[in-house]
């Protein structure tokens, strides 16, 4: 059976809104609201514009519903958003297009509502994890500090293996798998705004587009690796690659 929500647009959301609870709950709810229009766009356009032209629409639509939405929303929260995660929530909104596009949805709605709703929970039970883990807080407000706690849970690395454990467990719920999705969408779009490490020996330009090719091509170098890996079947596809890419920042990172 197909997936109906968008994992692909889920795990780009979780990678950039997962360091909190409260950035979390909001993002989730924008992504749910933006596929649930993008399959309503295709499906009230369909019939109506040839296909070049209804596609271009779609794409163009959701992605700017979903990036007005982001900037509207986080800003009535209080929060600025960068302007290369601005960018990149119009890259989610292109993903959501995408999912409705596939013909994976098939204006089956509840469905839909329902399996992002299992995903929302479990990225909002993972933002959780990690900003308690980083600062003793949970929704903003601190309740207690240990010794364990470290602001490294708040970074890039932990976002994509939040990404990869919340698809992994939400397609254990769902008994199916994320084989068809394709996780360059969500990898290659976030190493162009977080960036593992710096470096300056090369030159401010030529540093920033080293921080770029390197996690990029190793990640690569990796997904084909996992093609012969053997991972149970909520694992397969984008969750485990994923939780590689959290690795490979996580090691990039010490450097």
């Amino acid at each position: 059976m197909k997936l109906k929500y968008p994992a692909e647009a889920f795990a780009l959301g979780i990678v950039l809104f997962s360091a909190g609870m409260r950035e979390a709950f909001a993002a989730g709810i924008l992504v749910i609201l933006s596929v649930v229009f993008a399959e309503l766009l295709k499906n009230l356009l369909e019939k109506a514009l040839p296909d070049w032209s209804f596609r271009l629409c779609v794409y163009i639509a959701s992605g700017a519903v979903c990036s007005s939405v982001f900037l509207v929303g986080f800003a009535a929260l209080g929060t600025r958003l960068d302007t290369g995660v601005w960018i990149l929530t119009f890259i989610v909104g292109l993903l959501c297009a995408h999912q409705a596009l596939r013909g994976s949805i098939e204006a089956e709605y509840g469905e839909l509502l329902w399996e992002s709703a299992i995903a929302w929970g479990f990225w909002i039970l993972l933002a959780l994890v990690r900003e308690f883990a980083a600062g003793g807080q949970i929704f903003g407000n601190t309740v207690l500090k240990a010794g364990f706690q470290s602001s490294a849970f708040g970074e890039a690395g932990f976002a994509f293996l939040a990404a990869g454990l919340v698809l992994a467990f939400t397609n254990g719920v769902l008994k199916k798998e994320c084989r068809e999705q394709n996780s360059l969408f969500a990898v290659i779009p976030a190493v162009f705004v977080l960036h593992p490490f710096t470096t300056r020996i090369f030159g401010q330009t030529a540093g920033l587009i080293v921080t770029i090719l390197v996690p990029a091509a190793l990640f690569l170098s990796v997904k084909q690796t996992l093609k012969f890996s053997r991972v149970s079947r909520a694992y397969r596809g984008l969750p485990v690659d994923m939780l590689s890419a959290g690795i490979i920042y996580m090691i990039l990172s010490i450097y």
